[in-house]
Formats: structure tokens, sequence, C-alpha cells
């Protein structure tokens, strides 16, 4: 009975995977507030004496990924949907200010890491790929995946997070992830 389970289990993944796969379909994530809790390596280049959103400042917040921590419910179902053949987009909001570290941290994970300086700018990305998948943090992530025509997910931010505005989970009329705040 278990091996029947087992054996039905696998079917299921590998026709899901292979449906995904033919389709070449994709999702993404905004990084900052959404995958990781970055707020650490912001607090990191603000406290330095460098002039906030210069060059140097993003090149301190882009190599300071080691102190950002990855978001357990959203690490772990972007995993899940690349388990199950989605490719997975990264689009990180900053400079790509001495980035190559950073893309490099997240290979295994994600198929393509985009850095978008210009927030306004991500549906951009979106409509570059067949998307059917985007999660985001903020009212502006997931009114830039509805004009990209691809399903938003909200996630919550942590409640440490220093970033407050552009954040009011649930007035969009869109579907937040329970538990996505840790």
């Amino acid at each position: 009975s278990t091996t029947k389970k087992i054996v039905a289990a696998m079917m299921v993944w590998g026709l899901i995977f292979s449906l995904v796969t033919i389709g070449r379909l994709r999702v993404a994530f905004d990084y900052d507030d959404t995958l990781v809790y970055s707020t650490p390596s912001f607090n990191k280049a603000f406290r330095s004496s460098l002039q906030p959103f210069s060059t140097q400042f993003w090149s301190v917040v882009n190599s300071s990924y080691d102190l950002e921590s990855p978001k357990l419910v959203p690490y772990a179902l972007a995993w899940l949907l690349r388990i199950c053949g989605f490719k997975v987009t990264i689009i990180a909001a900053r400079p790509d200010v001495d980035g190559e570290p950073l893309r490099k941290e997240w290979r295994h994970l994600a198929t393509q890491f985009v850095f978008n300086e210009a927030r306004a700018t991500k549906h951009a990305v979106l409509k570059q790929g067949n998307y059917v998948l985007y999660f985001g943090d903020s009212d502006s992530d997931i009114l830039q995946g509805r004009q990209a025509k691809v399903f938003s997910v909200r996630i919550k931010r942590s409640v440490k997070s220093s970033y407050k505005e552009d954040y009011h989970p649930g007035t969009l009329n869109e579907f937040v992830l329970p538990l996505s705040d840790y």
C-alpha cells in the first residue's frame, strides 16, 4: 500500500513536471523582504559613513548577503516550485553594483537573477517569459505583476523590516500567503 502511494505520487509529480517544462513556465520572486529578510544588509550600509544610495552603498548592500536570512515559507515555496519544474527568477530592486557574488549565491535556486534598479519596470521583466506567478511584498510589486498579466501573490514583510512604505496587504484584493512573514 505504501509503495502504491509512493508510485502514485511520483506519477503525479512526473505529469506536473512534464507539463511545466514543456510549457517552459516560470515563476518570479521579488528579493528584498519577499524571499529574504534583508534589513541587516541595509542597516550595515546605512551605518557605514557612505552616502546613502551611492555606488559604494549598493556595493556594501550587495556584498552583505551573508547577513540576510531566507524567509522560511517563501524560500520553501520557491524550492517546491523549482522541483516541480518551474524556472525561478529572482528580481532585486537594486543596482547591479558588485552583484555577481549575490547572483552566485542564488544560482542553485534561480535560473535567472535580475537586478532591476527601477521598481516601476519589473513588469518589463515579467513580460519577457512565460511567467505564471509573481511573489512580491509591496503594493507596487502586486501592481507590476498585474500590469504584466501575471498572477501576483503577496508575501508579508517581517515585523522587524525597516522598510514600512508601500505595504498594505490585502487592500488590492490579492492573495496573501499565510505565515509568509517568517
